[in-house]
């Protein structure tokens, strides 16, 4: 994910660091070693009824720590927002070995330069995360799924656009192309907000239970299973406005997921070929894009413009000179430009 990294004779591991430093229920915090499996941590917070609102994929084999570095997220963003959102402090390691402590342990902070946020979405280029603090949130009473079923993109966004003015709040709400349009709704809260929802989503399928965990943990986990059968596929991941998303779906040349109240669309192309009507809507639209997963070759990071966006990369190296003078730390890891 992000890029190649260019060969190391040294390879630093954080998973010896997986254990819980400190949790406030009644606080609703928590801090954790950035080995820990993001699996583990959240089967621990269940036993108290609560969660990190985050649902990113590879869940059952990624570390808090790598789904920190990557700004990885999944359906919920919608509802609970990303890594960002929710962290609160971290702790870590410069390439000179200093230790570095960031934030705290409560969910509102002094207003400064957190340079914490910087490690967030780094993928490893200006230090070595060791422990994170997030803000937790307590689990939905229960939820359910509503699903609609299009045959026309059309229909399917006008349905979007209807929930997303109305007074509805989902946890998410996932556009998934695959022959049909199926649009996902899904609530959190007691029977009578549930109900609520029922009475407005009325005409949809309704998920509960396995299914409905089922159903998610299909969408959450279509990346890895997409790039498991296919070796050389491609993941592209591309920001617009919401008013623009099925543009995005229509020119995919297969399967895609869509964050279709955040905006964010998941592409996935077999070869680079089979992408070329994305590349020339991305130029001509001036969408904001990165290739996620690649075998090679490529610009990996696309903007609106070529000035912002070299610019942008010029204060990306400007950053990583601070930290990382030697760009020592997973060089190219950053699309390949950092």
């Amino acid at each position: 994910m992000g890029g190649p990294e260019q060969p190391a004779d040294v390879r630093v591991s954080t998973r010896g660091l997986d254990r819980l430093l400190q949790y406030e229920p009644g606080d609703l915090t928590v801090s954790v070693h950035a080995g820990m499996l993001f699996r583990d941590l959240q089967r621990l917070l269940g036993e108290r009824g609560q969660m990190i609102a985050l649902d990113p994929p590879f869940a059952q084999e990624a570390t808090v720590g790598g789904i920190v570095a990557c700004n990885s997220s999944g359906p919920m963003r919608r509802g609970y927002g990303t890594a960002r959102d929710l962290i609160i402090g971290m702790s870590f390691t410069t390439v000179e070995g200093k230790l570095v402590q960031t934030g705290g342990m409560v969910v509102k902070n002094v207003a400064g330069l957190d340079m914490g946020k910087l490690m967030i979405g780094s993928f490893g280029t200006l230090a070595a995360i060791t422990s994170i603090n997030f803000r937790v949130h307590s689990r939905p009473e229960q939820t359910r799924t509503f699903v609609f079923s299009f045959d026309s993109l059309d229909a399917a966004i006008e349905k979007r656009d209807a929930i997303l003015s109305s007074v509805l709040q989902p946890m998410a709400i996932d556009l998934i192309s695959s022959g049909e349009y199926l649009l996902a709704v899904r609530a959190g809260g007691s029977q009578r907000v549930l109900d609520r929802y029922a009475r407005e989503l009325a005409g949809s399928g309704m998920l509960t239970g396995e299914d409905e965990n089922g159903f998610w943990e299909g969408i959450r986990e279509f990346t890895p299973n997409f790039l498991s059968r296919e070796l050389e596929g491609i993941v592209v991941r591309v920001s617009t406005p919401l008013s623009e998303i099925g543009k995005v779906i229509a020119v995919a040349p297969d399967a895609c997921i869509c964050r279709a109240g955040s905006g964010v669309t998941y592409v996935y192309g077999s070869y680079w070929e089979q992408l070329s009507p994305l590349w020339n809507a991305i130029a001509e639209r001036r969408w904001s894009a990165a290739v996620e997963f690649a075998p090679k070759g490529k610009d990996l990071w696309f903007s609106p413009e070529s000035g912002p966006k070299e610019e942008a990369f010029a204060m990306m190296k400007r950053v990583k000179q601070m930290f990382d003078p030697g760009s020592l730390l997973n060089r190219s890891r950053l699309y390949g430009r950092i």
